[in-house]
């Protein structure tokens, strides 16, 4: 019976250090320790684009993505574009120093929304800045041109017409110089 409350009592004064030993550890003497997957997302460093996409033309994107020091890799970096009828998610290659990708012309007018987001091998993402393109729609009047064909030809026709009557008029109104002389000399 002894030995049991001993053994009772060793048990408990075990638990008691136990317990009383997760007191002293704070997050400041936690933090010596290192982790065993990184927590840090890839840093996107600069990203921008090359080309007009304001002027309805294809153009390139280009990113500057690392991972810190002691990271996994990046496994991808995606271009996102949002606008009016449009939502693209491509994969950009990597060309030695950038991560690149061309895109195709933006098939309508609005407001895009353009950004980049960085994945490494952990599954940690980073979304990039968020920069805006807007493609204005064109005010030029559409020209039909059923209405306008009739209308345009008939003027300009009617417009020879009348530019000929004023020739032939005008034609018949000159009188040739050798017969003003001739006709002076008959009337005396």
């Amino acid at each position: 019976m002894v030995r049991l409350q001993i053994k009772i009592g060793v048990v408990l004064v075990f638990l008691a250090l136990l317990t009383i030993g997760t007191f002293f550890v704070t997050p400041a003497s936690a933090s010596n320790f290192e982790p065993s997957q990184t927590i840090t997302a890839p840093n996107i460093w600069d990203w921008g684009y090359t080309g007009n996409p304001n002027e309805s033309e294809a153009f390139s994107v280009w990113a500057n993505v690392t991972t810190h020091s002691g990271g996994l890799g990046v496994a991808n970096v995606t271009i996102n574009i949002f606008g009016p009828n449009v939502t693209v998610h491509d994969l950009m290659t990597f060309n030695g120093s950038f991560y690149e990708a061309d895109v195709e012309a933006f098939p309508n007018p609005g407001e895009f929304l353009l950004y980049v987001t960085a994945t490494d091998l952990n599954g940690q993402y980073r979304d990039g800045r968020t920069v805006y393109v807007t493609i204005e729609d064109d005010d030029d009047p559409t020209v039909d041109p059923l209405l306008t064909l009739p209308v345009v030809v008939s003027t300009s026709i009617v417009l020879a017409v009348i530019v000929m009557i004023f020739a032939l008029m005008y034609d018949k109104r000159q009188i040739p110089i050798g017969e003003n002389s001739s006709s002076s000399e008959i009337a005396s």
